[in-house]
């Protein structure tokens, strides 16, 4: 008896992750592919996908409420991105409208772990990425238990949709 492995491709994928998780999402950033975000083979580099997904990971923040400045991440609460993984699906280009969909599904005692994805809008998805931040004590950059009132803003922004581990 033989058993056949179907590999579904990289549109069935993507198919599949927008139809279940996108509605996990509530924060989303709208913007468009700027001419600086694109290579010389007309799409965007690579690694340009990393900036978006910080760039929507500050607006997050700001979203729920923490308050942000010019000191919020460098004297305050230190955020420092651990690990990071990406899926690319679609190569987006020059001038593509698209969202970024950020959550938390994760708190531990001194990291975070965000999910992302970057969809074209009325288009496919372009990029699905997690990343693990770590909390960092400002004066020892050792890691430090992330504060209560951020679990707070984040417990009230996603309802059940987080999860709080390792609280000891």
């Amino acid at each position: 008896m033989t058993h056949t492995v179907v590999i579904p491709s990289a549109q069935q994928r993507a198919e599949k992750i927008l139809a279940e998780e996108r509605q996990l999402y509530r924060h989303v950033v709208r913007t468009r592919v700027r001419t600086y975000d694109v290579d010389r083979q007309g799409i965007v580099h690579n690694a340009v996908y990393f900036y978006w997904l910080e760039a929507a990971r500050v607006e997050y923040f700001r979203a729920i409420g923490l308050p942000i400045d010019r000191d919020t991440f460098v004297t305050k609460h230190r955020f420092v991105v651990a690990h990071q993984e990406i899926d690319y699906f679609v190569a987006a280009q020059f001038d593509d409208e698209y969202e970024v969909y950020t959550r938390i599904p994760l708190v531990r005692r001194s990291s975070l772990v965000f999910e992302q994805l970057v969809v074209l809008v009325e288009g496919p998805l372009l990029v699905k990425a997690s990343a693990v931040l770590v909390h960092l004590n400002p004066a020892t950059n050792a890691p430090e238990r992330i504060p209560d009132s951020y679990r707070t803003l984040i417990a009230e922004y996603e309802g059940d949709r987080v999860v709080f581990a390792n609280e000891a």
